[in-house]
């Protein structure tokens, strides 16, 4: 049974995270198989918004499966797949024929920044690889090591280098920590940098200030006119394993269990921009983008700059980047990509 290798191996809790996969995957499969580009957004978007979502989606199903039609970016023909695979485990009957020529390695592959759905689709069309994710990844580095991705035509030796280099990276970054060891470990890093800094804001970004059920790499921002000082301290921190990058205003390291920590520092003046713009989620930092344009604003982690003068506005908190754009602050956990504009809008 070909959906069986689709299935993600689902525990009977269902996480956002499972479904918001398996949403991916659809994506990507219709993308191989070239289907309708707004169809393939569909299911990209639902995807972003279920992962993000604050409530579990499967115990709202269980509650009462007209829950799910409120929730933003899914569609009747979404909901159609969600509802079987939570009645039945499976996989959709009509998506049986659209994942029947790909291999299972793709969706794994994909992941690997340089890999697209239509290159990994490639791959396990030319070349034999185990239908085990973590298998198939170290066979995709052998193949690169004995130069066998080189001969597959529009590849090449720079290609090959280049699927080498970030394959071994994405497998130092691929497991996600739950939100709990993330968190414990922000707040060893944070106090270490407070305990030079006192006077020095520092604050977790992305996924783990969502306080998203997952987190992969653990991003902290700093508010300080001094970078340069907070940088070289960061880089003395006695976990390292290896710097991965050291700049004027960021820096990268790696610790034990191939944990990533990134750190920006910015100015206070423009602390605000920057803790909006890495806190996300993806989904609703576009239509915040939406949002400012009709108002005659584009956003960055910069400030809102006016689109007709080019004058930038600058921001120490978000409470004041929101209010400029005539919404009310928006906690963290709230930023999905739903209706949370509409619910602090202050127009």
């Amino acid at each position: 049974d070909s959906t069986r290798d689709y299935n993600l191996n689902m525990s009977k809790e269902f996480s956002n995270y499972q479904i918001a996969e398996y949403l991916s995957k659809i994506a990507i499969a219709y993308e191989i198989k070239n289907k309708d580009r707004f169809r393939i957004m569909a299911y990209q978007n639902a995807a972003e918004t279920i992962l993000n979502y604050p409530e579990k989606l499967y115990e709202l199903w269980q509650k009462d499966p007209k829950n799910l039609d409120y929730i933003p970016h899914i569609g009747p023909s979404i909901l159609k797949k969600i509802d079987y695979l939570f009645k039945t485990g499976k996989n959709y009957p009509t998506l049986k024929k659209v994942f029947a020529d790909i291999h299972p390695a793709v969706f794994t592959f994909e992941k690997i920044n340089g890999i697209g759905p239509l290159i990994a689709h490639k791959l396990t069309q030319t070349l034999k690889f185990s239908r085990h994710p973590s298998k198939a990844l170290d066979q995709l580095i052998a193949y690169c090591q004995k130069g066998k991705i080189r001969n597959i035509p529009s590849f090449g030796e720079k290609s090959e280098k280049l699927i080498l280099d970030n394959t071994l990276s994405f497998l130092g970054r691929q497991k996600r920590m739950t939100h709990k060891k993330a968190l414990k470990l922000a707040n060893k890093i944070i106090p270490y940098l407070q305990s030079r800094f006192p006077e020095t804001k520092f604050v977790p970004l992305g996924s783990l200030r969502r306080q998203h059920e997952t987190v992969g790499d653990i991003d902290i921002a700093g508010a300080s006119n001094n970078p340069s000082e907070i940088i070289n301290y960061f880089l003395e921190y006695p976990d390292i394993v290896q710097i991965i990058s050291r700049g004027k205003n960021k820096a990268s390291i790696r610790l034990l269990h191939d944990v990533h920590v990134d750190l920006m520092i910015k100015a206070p003046s423009s602390f605000g921009a920057l803790l909006q713009h890495f806190t996300g989620s993806k989904q609703h930092n576009i239509l915040l983008r939406r949002h400012a344009l009709k108002l005659g604003y584009s956003l960055s982690e910069y400030g809102i700059k006016e689109i007709k003068t080019g004058i930038l506005h600058k921001f120490s908190n978000e409470k004041k980047f929101y209010s400029f754009l005539k919404l009310k602050y928006i906690p963290p956990e709230e930023r999905v990509g739903g209706n949370e504009l509409e619910k602090y809008s202050m127009l």
